[in-house]
């Protein structure tokens, strides 16, 4: 197998279902009245999928539910662990799948499902689920969903797509008997041919391929195309043929509750670890105990479990108390020296473009300091969002880049910026707000210390600014979500509360100049959030708020930044000693000189937010080289540019409503101006493609400095005195790393007495 990234997305499909389950064992099965406990959210792909999220990888479903509590039961559920839910469909004709499930006195199983009939069986593949397909880098696929005509249809369909762009596919057989065959004619054998890891059950690998052993079924498998044959074998474990060898793995010691789900936990898991490039026995490893744990729990997807709950099993009872956040890698939050950090002042790197985090790794790396980085709720969602990661896969992706380079963890601050019902305004204020509550639960469950919540842009039917009363009192709300979450993970999150005024990113028309807060304006915003949080029943959180939101009267446009000027903040900066305490916030900090962010330190704006001036000077530096790339001979039509105005002009949503004038006019501001709304683009599979095929070209050459003089002046003297090396890699973290350390120096100069 080709491992995909580690940040790749993992995607399966299928039935979403409930479970409803007899609580007596019993001979006469359905046939008499029986007590039932449930519903439980199931379905074989709900279950493999929600395991993989909880293990922190990016991932998402495309199925149909109905219209009902069943439906909306495990979506909620889904997109509380972590699973991308926007291929989620929603009958309003038929009802949710459902299984009714009894236990034989010796522990066997038999089922009622309503799958054809149900909305799981009405699944389509639309455009939301053809992305997903298109993006993902590893698809799994549910033998139980072959049982149904219609989807085992769609599955063949989406494995044909997912490996014309070099994605893998894994298969569970999950067999029923006497509805599926392994005849060369059948769907079950078209997935098998097609699939890259297959996890059958110990008494599935006859139906998959004749009556040989298990050796001999397996290792046939491998050399017909299977980089993986994985064998599941209950309480006598599990064994693993690959190209490279046979591994085996004995269970876990654990008492069986429930076994539902135990096979699906355990597939994920070894999927999940390979694809984030783990060996084959410690992906095993981790599968057998998945597995155990899942069978610990009633409910098919109640033993879902993270890395840290997965380790403490495998290390047996002295191992110590679960971690408090996602796979466990990283300790409880530090509010109280993360609180003082912030105070001091500090840069936060608004971005998730993957160079603009390494640049700031390696800066903090080279400081000595720790590292602040922030996703937006448009960015990261618990959707996913425009980077197409969960706050979780977003989180692992920062802190495997700090393991990587060497960055302690613990000098890794992670925030959530503008959390709130900003991306789905469009829909009314109720739902937007408990999508907003979904990320908010999702971001402090990940580990997030720093949680600004922000509510106060209007949703379907109201104003577009809405006044303090209404913003503070959703804003509690939010705070009350995240302070449920923070209480199940041990965690105490710091807040910051607020907004500016125009919406972050970059005004949408020109500017001449911004009138800062009013005194007036930053005290009622404190006050109405401090009274709104006692009567939600959190006014323990409003002491860790640290900060808000105030605007200094910095701005930029498309071509203009308004600098600044401290004489017309100085009203606002005077009502400092009226916030107890708090600091100030400024966004849209971008492209200011360091004087001007030095002075804006000096006056209480101890928090900096970049995150245009940063992809844009990377983009500058991307630009330059694919210049240089040109003048070395490779042709016009492989160049970074053409792809990204490809791009932007396949999909203009994030650029059309905002740059007016000719097309000539337009071409500009999509490329060049300080909005820098291309930033939006570089995750898609075309730019991303475009940029690694524009590192390959150059490979380990060290460029002319003639070259570097010509299209990346702003390093060229570094380059020629040996202080930076001219690898175009190099070059371009260099160009985010010199915006970083104007305001490393900034916070430093306005930090002084």
């Amino acid at each position: 197998m080709s491992a995909s990234r580690p940040g790749g997305l993992v995607v399966t499909l299928g039935e979403v279902l409930v479970e409803l389950m007899a609580r007596e064992r019993g001979e006469d099965g359905f046939s008499r009245p029986l007590s039932l406990t449930g519903p439980f959210p199931s379905g074989a792909p709900a279950i493999f999928i929600d395991q993989v999220a909880r293990l922190g990888q990016p991932c998402a479903i495309a199925a149909c539910v109905g219209d009902d509590d069943f439906g909306r039961l495990n979506v909620r559920r889904l997109a509380a662990d972590g699973v991308g839910t926007a291929a989620v469909t929603v009958s309003t004709g038929l009802p949710t799948g459902t299984a009714f499930v009894r236990y034989r006195p010796d522990g066997g199983r038999d089922f009622v499902h309503n799958i054809a009939a149900s909305a799981a069986g009405a699944l389509v593949l639309g455009d939301a689920a053809y992305d997903l397909l298109d993006r993902c880098t590893h698809l799994h696929i549910s033998g139980s969903s072959l049982s149904v005509p219609a989807l085992a249809q769609l599955a063949e369909q989406a494995v044909a797509r997912a490996k014309s762009h070099g994605a893998t596919v894994s298969f569970d057989p999950n067999l029923r008997a006497g509805v599926l065959t392994g005849s060369s004619d059948s769907p079950l054998r078209r997935v098998l041919d097609a699939a890259d890891i297959v996890l059958p059950g110990e008494d599935e690998l006859a139906l998959l391929d004749g009556g040989d052993s298990e050796e001999e079924v397996a290792e046939r498998l491998v050399s017909r195309g299977a980089s993986h044959v994985v064998v599941k074998k209950g309480r006598q474990g599990a064994v693993c043929y690959s190209r490279t060898g046979r591994t085996e793995m004995a269970a876990l010691p654990v008492e069986e509750v429930d076994p539902t789900g135990a096979g699906d936990c355990f597939a994920a898991a070894f999927v999940t670890c390979l694809v984030q490039g783990r060996g084959d026995a410690e992906a095993l490893a981790y599968a057998v105990a998945a597995g155990a744990r899942a069978v610990t729990r009633q409910g098919p997807m109640e033993g879902t479990s993270t890395f840290a709950e997965l380790d403490a099993l495998r290390e047996g009872p002295g191992a110590g108390p679960r971690a408090a956040y996602g796979d466990g890698r990283r300790p409880v939050a530090r509010p109280a020296s993360t609180r003082a950090r912030l105070r001091s002042g500090a840069t936060s790197v608004c971005s998730g473009h993957p160079l603009v985090i390494q640049a700031a790794v390696d800066h903090a790396l080279e400081e000595g300091g720790a590292v602040l980085i922030e996703a937006t709720c448009n960015q990261v969602n618990h959707r996913g969002g425009y980077t197409g990661l969960l706050p979780h896969a977003f989180r692992e992706s920062v802190l495997q880049v700090a393991r990587d380079a060497g960055l302690a963890e613990e000098r890794v601050i992670l925030g959530g910026d503008h959390l709130g019902p900003s991306p789905w305004r469009e829909l009314p204020a109720e739902q937007a707000m408990d999508e907003a509550a979904l990320t908010v639960d999702a971001y402090v469950r990940a580990g997030y210390e720093k949680i600004h919540i922000d509510t106060s842009m209007g949703c379907q039917g109201e104003p577009a600014q809405l006044g303090d009363e209404v913003v503070a009192a959703r804003a509690a709300r939010l705070v009350a979500v995240a302070e449920r979450a923070a209480a199940e993970v041990g965690a105490s999150p710091l807040y910051v509360i607020g907004t500016e005024v125009p919406t972050p990113g970059g005004a949408h028309h020109a500017i001449e100049r911004l009138a800062p807060t009013t005194p007036e304006a930053v005290l009622a915003t404190v006050e109405a959030h401090r009274e709104a949080f006692g009567r939600q029943g959190v006014a323990d959180a409003f002491e860790r708020v640290v900060a808000v939101v105030a605007q200094p009267g910095v701005e930029f446009d498309l071509a203009k930044v308004v600098v600044y000027d401290p004489s017309l903040a100085a009203p606002l900066v005077a009502a400092r000693p009226q916030l107890e305490g708090l600091v100030f916030e400024a966004h849209s900090t971008d492209y200011q000189p360091e004087p001007a962010l030095a002075s804006l330190v000096r006056d209480g704006f101890s928090i900096l937010k970049v995150g245009p001036g940063l992809t844009y000077a990377l983009r500058e530096a991307l630009y330059g080289l694919d210049h240089i790339a040109r003048a070395l001979g490779r042709p016009a039509d492989e160049s970074l540019i053409a792809a990204m105005e490809a791009e932007m002009l396949a999909r203009p949503g994030y650029w059309e409503a905002y740059y007016t004038g000719s097309p000539a006019e337009r071409y500009v501001w999509r490329h060049f101006s300080y909005s820098d709304r291309i930033r939006y683009y570089w995750p898609a599979a075309g730019p991303k493609q475009a940029l690694e095929d524009l590192f390959g070209f150059f490979g380990d050459r060290e460029l002319e400095e003639v070259l570097v003089s010509q299209y990346l002046p702003r390093v060229a003297d570094r380059v020629a005195g040996g202080a930076v090396r001219p690898l175009a890699r190099v070059l371009a973290l260099q160009a985010v790393r010199d915006v970083l350390g104007r305001y490393s120096a900034a916070v430093v100069e306005g930090s002084r007495p």
